[in-house]
């Protein structure tokens, strides 16, 4: 079930605070509550591409497995601050990983580097807004 962020208008699935999820179970992301909030937060769908999977692919033994993209919003702020909320499936066990990742390290508590240098993950667990959860629940009932 999806929970209320700290961040306004912004939901999470259930991990500690703290916790980057690398394996959430489609099951558990397909039986989330979508709740009704219409707020975007200037969340766009934006390319899947090999340059945004490294954007949001940490430089770690557990992101440097074999993921491929659900999903990638992407949120590009008057600051020149952007900021990627994606959905990771891994190509051997099916399980999905959730990262927001920004080309502004200094906005980040814990930041980690990802596979381009010049963004990182945020090392916690990923809130996003609606839109965020009602696409990639679509995409998991509807994809083939």
């Amino acid at each position: 079930m999806l929970r209320i962020s700290s961040l306004s208008n912004e939901y999470y699935l259930g991990d500690k605070p703290g916790s980057l999820q690398y394996s959430k179970e489609p099951e558990e992301i397909l039986g989330c509550l979508c709740i009704e909030d219409r707020q975007t937060l200037g969340f766009e769908l934006c390319e899947h591409s090999l340059e945004n999977l490294q954007r949001v692919t940490p430089n770690t033994k557990k992101g440097k497995q074999d993921w491929k993209i659900l999903l990638i919003m992407k949120s590009e702020r008057e600051n020149g601050v952007t900021w990627l909320k994606a959905a990771l499936q891994n190509r051997k066990t099916g399980k999905i990983a959730l990262l927001t990742s920004t080309n502004s390290k200094e906005n980040l508590n814990r930041p980690i580097k990802t596979l381009d240098s010049e963004w990182f993950v945020g090392h916690y667990r990923m809130s996003a807004p609606i839109v965020f959860w009602q696409e990639l629940v679509n995409r998991l009932t509807y994809s083939v």
